[in-house]
């Protein structure tokens, strides 16, 4: 016996899921609308079609955008022994030592995105610690690391 599938989103859907990748994606509004003239040749995702839609979905994937559809893409927010575990240790510890008055995953992804912005190509930062490219997150975990030493906590 087999499993029932999901049906596949329509339209709406669709248009959600291509707002939150994009937006996930850190697109300004300037870069969104060329990414969609480049993918599907409309300015407005209201105006794509079935295929268009798809298109502009498998793009974003490509990307880095992970389809929330397939199982496969989900992982564990903070898989052990990479960078993005590192940022989120170091900031429970600071949080901890009361550096950082919010330890929430909302208030690490707020403050990853304010020091990452100035390696972002558009400026805008990188709000999830998982999508940080290596180099980048060597540097937020070295800023953690230097925060934590004004404190005199150790990490």
């Amino acid at each position: 016996m087999t499993a029932a599938r999901k049906p596949a989103p329509g339209r709406n859907g669709h248009l959600a899921m291509i707002h939150i990748a994009a937006t996930q994606l850190g697109m300004d509004d300037s870069t969104y609308r060329d990414m969609l003239w480049t993918i599907a040749r409309v300015r407005s995702a209201k105006d794509l079609d079935n295929a268009g839609r798809e298109a502009v979905l498998k793009h974003l994937a490509a990307c880095g955008w992970k389809d929330p559809r397939h199982a496969s893409h989900r992982r564990p927010a903070y898989r052990k022994g990479t960078q993005a575990a590192l940022i989120r240790h170091l900031w429970t510890r600071l949080a901890q030592a009361g550096g950082a008055h919010d330890g929430s995953d909302k208030a690490l992804r707020a403050y990853v995105r304010s020091q990452s912005a100035v390696y972002h190509p558009n400026k805008v930062g990188w709000d999830d610690p998982n999508l940080l490219p290596r180099s980048v997150a060597g540097k937020v975990i070295e800023h953690l690391k230097q925060w934590l030493g004004r404190l005199g906590v150790s990490y």
